[in-house]
């Protein structure tokens, strides 16, 4: 039964990535790499092939012949639980930890194509303040007093040359030396 899900779940992610990849621009956006995903669980695969030149995506059942990256479960059960999820990423680095999920390639890419999912299945909420922080800085207040008043300096052309101090550590500095054509002494 959850081998025939999967299927399902997945064949509508694929659809649902492969049209949005033609109609929406916030999908097509993300696509900026050429790359093969696949993702498997158990006896159910499905890969999707993204064209970065094109930006869009498409996609085919079962195992890819080279794939750039890849997500496997070992059981179908395991895979549509990590999928429909809401705390997809935890539980996809405990099957990791256990051996039972296992990632061929980048996890950047894995976390990319999570976040290209939760486009269609919006699943959880997103944790956001209910309220404005109080107190928030925005924006400079010149009557704010103690710690919060933020000095502004006017740029500084050249060293005073009565600071030592500052002329003994630009000294010690290889870059600013090499671009005024100074001697630089060995690092």
């Amino acid at each position: 039964m959850s081998d025939l899900l999967l299927r399902v779940v997945l064949w509508t992610l694929g659809l649902l990535i492969e049209r949005g990849s033609r109609f929406m621009p916030s999908l097509r956006s993300q696509i900026t790499r050429t790359l093969t995903f696949e993702l498997s669980g158990g006896e159910v695969a499905r890969h999707w092939v993204f064209d970065a030149t094109t930006r869009r995506a498409s996609t085919r059942a079962g195992h890819a012949a080279s794939a750039d990256c890849g997500l496997h479960f070992a059981t179908s059960r395991q895979a549509l639980g990590v999928l429909l999820s809401t705390r997809t990423v935890d539980k996809l680095v405990d099957g990791r930890e256990r051996g039972t999920a296992r990632i061929d390639g980048s996890s950047f890419v894995v976390l990319w194509f999570y976040g290209l999912t939760r486009k269609f299945l919006r699943l959880g909420r997103e944790r956001r303040p209910r309220t404005t922080i109080p107190g928030a800085y925005l924006a400079h207040d010149p009557a704010a007093n103690g710690v919060e008043k933020i000095v502004i300096e006017p740029p500084v052309i050249r060293l005073d040359p009565a600071w030592r101090g500052a002329w003994r550590a630009r000294a010690t500095l290889l870059m600013v030396r090499g671009t005024t054509d100074e001697p630089a002494g060995e690092p």
